[in-house]
């Protein structure tokens, strides 16, 4: 009789753990928000459409009282006297009102979450469900029974029947449990918004850093580009000098040339030439056209090379009407770098690059 291997079965049955997430994952999260976005969601539950309408009315009611007293003071007082004060009474009287709506279609709002018929008529027993910290936070101590009852009694009629200084205070309190009760509402919205731009934030951050990075990477290039242009410095001259629009050798950019540093007469296969200095090898020559005029000009254009300023050999030619033209050939060396146009026409041009 064979005693069953009790031990490596409980091996093969135990359950996987689960798999860490990897690094790029959780890279990828940090910045997204994904998960903690569906987490908050799932935690808080999903607003229906009932009770984002309540919400609604409760923001607009408190918005509303807000602004009441702006209004009331636009409303004409009968004569004169006393004008001021019954219009003070009266915002507190209308803000109140609006206030205690604002109280009312937010529990409504809580309530509608489990019950599709909340806030469908005014029901006095929605009162019970306040929650009664934030009614004491509102009133302290004894104004809390206060509160309460001007929350169960309260109406336009009511609030207007007040005295002035009582006004003021009820006022007061049902602006603070408005408040609080709204942003009891917005909680789901609000937690989402919070994510959600703590995603913008860490993606702006990411964009600002590879916008760093392209920029740095960028300006390193033009940078070792500008260290190894061996046209930089090296004197040059031309077939024939066009006026006085020239700059002057080895320089490349002045006042006196504006878009271009050398311009030829009009003759037949004008060219510039530089002087290297001695025999060194390049394999790109870049050629910046003008560009606010006759660019056409430039071409058939030939680059030539030579190592003793008398046997040239042609290592790249362009044809057609360019802004910029790299031209990349087999490395070689020469000392002499010559740029000719193939007809009857100017020469200038606004930079000459050479590169090993």
């Amino acid at each position: 009789m064979t005693t069953p291997e009790t031990g490596s079965n409980q091996e093969q049955n135990a359950p996987t753990p689960a798999r860490s997430p990897s690094r790029a994952k959780q890279t990828l999260e940090w910045f997204w928000r994904g998960d903690a976005l569906a987490e908050k969601k799932s935690a808080l539950g999903e607003l229906g459409a009932r009770a984002a309408l309540l919400a609604q009315r409760a923001r607009a009611s408190a918005n509303l009282a807000l602004n009441s007293a702006e209004l009331a003071r636009n409303v004409d007082a009968v004569g004169a006297t006393g004008a001021s004060e019954a219009s003070e009474t009266l915002a507190d009287a209308c803000a109140s009102e609006l206030y205690r709506q604002s109280c009312y279609w937010s529990l409504c709002a809580i309530a509608a979450t489990s019950d599709e018929s909340a806030g469908r008529s005014y029901v006095d027993a929605i009162w019970d469900t306040l929650d009664e910290k934030l009614l004491t936070n509102a009133a302290p101590g004894e104004r809390s029974e206060v509160l309460r009852a001007n929350l169960r009694n309260g109406s336009f009629v009511h609030f207007a029947e007040l005295p002035a200084s009582e006004q003021a205070a009820i006022r007061e309190e049902l602006r603070k449990l408005a408040e609080s009760l709204v942003l009891g509402v917005d909680a789901r919205n609000r937690a989402v918004q919070r994510i959600l731009l703590e995603r913008t934030w860490r993606l702006s951050l990411l964009a600002l850093v590879v916008l760093l990075i392209a920029a740095g990477a960028v300006w390193e290039r033009k940078t070792r580009e500008a260290r190894n242009d061996l046209a930089q410095g090296a004197p040059w001259r031309t077939s024939s000098q066009y006026m006085l629009n020239n700059c002057v050798s080895p320089a490349q950019e002045c006042a006196e040339g504006g878009s271009v540093f050398f311009h030829t007469n009009e003759e037949k296969d004008p060219w510039i030439e530089f002087d290297l200095g001695k025999e060194q090898e390049i394999s790109t020559v870049q050629i910046d056209n003008r560009l606010d005029c006759c660019s056409e000009r430039t071409t058939p254009l030939i680059v030539e090379v030579s190592q003793n300023h008398k046997k040239w050999s042609t290592v790249a030619r362009q044809d057609t009407e360019f802004k910029t033209w790299r031209a990349t050939f087999t490395p070689t060396k020469a000392r002499w770098v010559r740029l000719r146009v193939r007809k009857v026409t100017y020469l200038h041009l606004a930079r000459v690059h050479i590169f090993p």
